[in-house]
């Protein structure tokens, strides 16, 4: 019984051979990628779910300004870009 694969010329067949050994790796890469994508979206909401808890109890408002202090005093503190501190 001749098939297609008795017509194609022995660098076709080699091609064939490279990608279907290929293809299982990639999928698995894929899947694994996919997890990765999922546990983030997973820590994304617990994020948000835990400042809204936050902001539900403390006040949105009160969250704000402890936002506002905290970054005020990073750009005192925090070093340039550069790594040298700011001077006063």
């Amino acid at each position: 019984m001749t098939t297609i694969f008795d017509a194609m010329p022995v660098k076709v067949l080699e091609e064939l051979e490279r990608i279907e050994t290929a293809i299982p790796e990639i999928e698995r890469r894929a899947f694994l990628l996919q997890a990765d994508a999922q546990d983030l979206r997973v820590k994304h909401d617990e994020i948000i779910a835990s400042w809204t808890t936050w902001a539900e109890r403390e006040g949105l408002d009160n969250l704000i300004a402890v936002r506002q202090r905290l970054e005020m005093i990073a750009w005192v503190c925090d070093p340039l870009p550069n790594k040298i501190p700011l001077e006063y």
